[in-house]
Parts: structure tokens; C-alpha cells; sequence
């Protein structure tokens, strides 16, 4: 009886953890943008509609008899406006008719993301947080621990977006990006941002059941057991943080959907 006791104890606290974490972890990123300075906010280009799509880059027309036929269908390129301003939106596509990606261009996609001053900037920030609430204790306090809580932050960061956006999508032909519906009723939109966790494209077009983002989280949980505390080493800890990380995913999902539409509301408010 005392066993059982303890074991439900530690159940209901290991799982009140995860949902104060989120919760923490979503206002601190509210939090974040609300004290972003404005010249930080001044610094793109508010020109550019957050819904563009596709701009094809033509060559110019050559007069008389040197105009010359193109030798290859024209690249075509998307434009990636910042949302707000600030968040980057280079995993999001509002194309119709999708191209897809080569595993160079998935790797890209991986650095891009992954060194964009504001993933780092964010990555510090939360774990100001984490310090400021004493997570992962084991790391201590002081500059010491916030260092090792950064490092930890940011090797978090780059490998599941190394194996969520190039290596597992490169092995599996999966297309990284989320699809914005951007027009339609507000279920069906609202129902596709929040499948596109378990539900991804393939590179061939269609549907399919998103095994690159699910191996993506489980190798980026796996590996954080070699430089996180002791306490959330293991089995439990690694599924533990590939749970959490599904309504993340959802969240960042809701925010490309319909983001672009809060900016166009609060533009034309301004």
C-alpha cells in the first residue's frame, strides 16, 4: 500500500512538472515578445504582406534578335516575411502547389532556423526562466548554471531541428514545412494546424502519417540524456519530453495558421 502511495505521488508530480512547463514555457514566450524593444520590431520590412505567396524571378527580355529562349523553367522562390516582425517563418508555405525539397534545401531549411538570432535570443530567455524557477535543479545556480541551462537550450534546439527538418524528412521523403490553408472555414483551418503533428507531406505530394517529426522529437529527447541532469535521465524523462513537446508543436502550428491574419487585423488597427 505504501508503495503504491509513493508511486501515484510521484506520478501526479511528475505530470503536474510537465504541465507547469508548458504552461511556463508558452507565457514566457509571450512574455518575451512583449518586451521586445520596438527598434528591434522597426528592423523588417513592413511592406511585405505576411500572406504573400510564390513570386516567380524571371529573366529580363532581351530586345530584337538576342533574346534568347531560358534554358530551364524559372526558379521560383517564396517569400518569408517575418511574423509580427520577429518570428521567423521559414518552415511555413502558403503555396498551392508545393515544390518539393531537395535534402540540400532541407538542410538549409535546419541552419536557417537554427542559427536565427531570434531562436538564440528566445533559447536565452527561457532559460533565464528555467533558472529563475530552479528547473533542471541539477544544473545549480549562479552564471554557472544559467550557462549550462543556455547550452542545454540551444543543443535541444539545433538537434531536433536537425533531425525534425533535414535528416529523418532526407531519409523518409518527407516535406518539413507546414502548408497554410489561409482562407476557408474556421474548423477545417483549425483542424489542420492542429493535425499537422502526426500528419505531414510527402515529397511526392500527398499525405502521410508524420514519422519524421515523431523520430525527430524521440532522437532529440534520446540525446539530451547525455548532457541533462541526472534527474532527467532515463526512459520516463526522454518520453516524458517527446509527450510535452506534441502540444508544442500544435501551438506553433495555431501560430503559422493564423498568425498571418492577427497581423493583418492589428496593422490595419494601427
Amino acid at each position: 500500500m505504501f508503495v503504491e502511495r509513493r508511486t501515484e505521488k510521484k506520478s501526479h508530480f511528475v505530470l503536474k512538472r510537465s504541465v507547469d512547463a508548458m504552461q511556463m514555457t508558452f507565457f514566457s514566450f509571450l512574455t518575451f515578445l512583449l518586451l521586445l524593444p520596438n527598434n528591434v520590431l522597426a528592423q523588417e520590412d513592413s511592406s511585405i504582406p505576411a500572406g504573400q505567396s510564390q513570386k516567380a524571378i524571371l529573366g529580363e527580355n532581351v530586345p530584337g534578335d538576342q533574346q534568347v529562349a531560358p534554358a530551364q523553367t524559372p526558379v521560383v522562390q517564396e517569400k518569408h516575411p517575418r511574423l509580427f516582425w520577429i518570428l521567423p517563418t521559414y518552415t511555413v508555405s502558403n503555396s498551392k502547389a508545393p515544390i518539393s525539397l531537395s535534402s540540400g534545401e532541407k538542410f538549409r531549411l535546419f541552419v536557417r532556423n537554427t542559427t536565427d538570432p531570434f531562436t538564440i535570443t528566445f533559447t536565452a530567455f527561457n532559460a533565464g526562466v528555467q533558472q529563475a524557477n530552479n528547473d533542471l535543479s541539477g544544473y545549480g545556480q549562479g552564471a554557472a548554471g544559467y550557462a549550462k541551462r543556455l547550452g542545454a537550450g540551444l543543443a535541444y534546439v539545433s538537434s531536433s531541428s536537425f533531425f525534425r527538418t533535414y535528416l529523418f524528412p532526407s531519409l523518409l521523403h518527407q516535406d518539413p514545412r507546414y502548408f497554410r490553408q489561409g482562407s476557408g472555414p474556421f474548423k477545417s483551418r483549425l483542424a489542420h494546424a492542429v493535425i499537422r503533428p502526426v500528419v505531414t507531406r510527402k515529397d511526392s505530394g500527398g499525405r502521410t502519417f508524420n514519422w519524421s517529426g515523431l523520430l525527430g522529437n524521440t532522437a532529440a529527447s534520446g540525446l539530451s540524456n547525455a548532457y541533462y541532469p541526472a534527474t532527467e535521465r532515463g526512459v520516463e524523462p526522454t518520453f516524458r519530453r517527446v509527450a510535452t513537446g506534441i502540444p508544442f508543436s500544435v501551438i506553433d502550428h495555431l501560430i503559422d495558421e493564423f498568425g498571418p491574419d492577427l497581423q493583418k487585423k492589428f496593422l490595419r488597427r494601427n
